[in-house]
């Protein structure tokens, strides 16, 4: 299983169990699709006393069930609403951060990224209100933003990551 951290923060942000993993833009991005998942309702097991029961307490399932998004509860993901003027800050700011840190861990990829950004980032601020914003679980405001997209008429959002600021880690 390969699993994906913030270089900066170290927090785990994406692993390839999710769904159509794949690179995007010259592997400028990191992209998956997303699905809804149920959290609660669980039955523990405990048989429920009758006697209890009708008096209301008990015990047994819990019965508030909710349906969240798997990428952002797997890997505790925090919405980040963001201008889109404070969002060019913000990634011209994190853009030289991953140069840097390109720089001495994979001097070979910086040119690429940063053809990549150049590229990309034009074409995304086009389409920047139809995305949405997260930051990772230590809410790290230099870390890397994770940004989500519905493609078309899908009913689950698709996730991007700027795959230069990731690190791969193999369990």
């Amino acid at each position: 299983m390969l699993v994906y951290k913030d270089a900066f923060t170290g927090d785990e942000v994406c692993s390839d169990a999710m769904k159509n993993l794949h690179e995007e833009e010259n592997g400028l991005l990191l992209v998956c699709d997303s699905y809804n998942i149920s959290k609660g309702g669980e039955d523990y097991g405990i048989e429920v006393n009758n006697d209890e029961d009708e008096e209301g307490g008990g015990g047994g399932a819990d019965n508030a069930v909710e349906q969240v998004n798997i990428v952002v509860e797997s890997f505790g993901l925090q919405p980040f609403p963001i201008s889109k003027k404070d969002f060019q800050v913000t990634i011209k700011r994190y853009s030289k951060r991953v140069k840097d840190y390109l720089e001495k861990n994979q001097p070979d990829r910086v040119e690429k990224f940063m053809e990549g950004m150049k590229s990309w980032l034009p074409k995304m601020l086009k389409e920047f209100d139809d995305y949405e914003f997260y930051m990772s679980k230590s809410c790290d405001p230099d870390a890397g933003l994770i940004m989500s997209k519905y493609q078309g008429e899908a009913v689950y959002p698709t996730f991007y990551y700027i795959k230069d600021g990731l690190v791969e880690e193999k369990f």
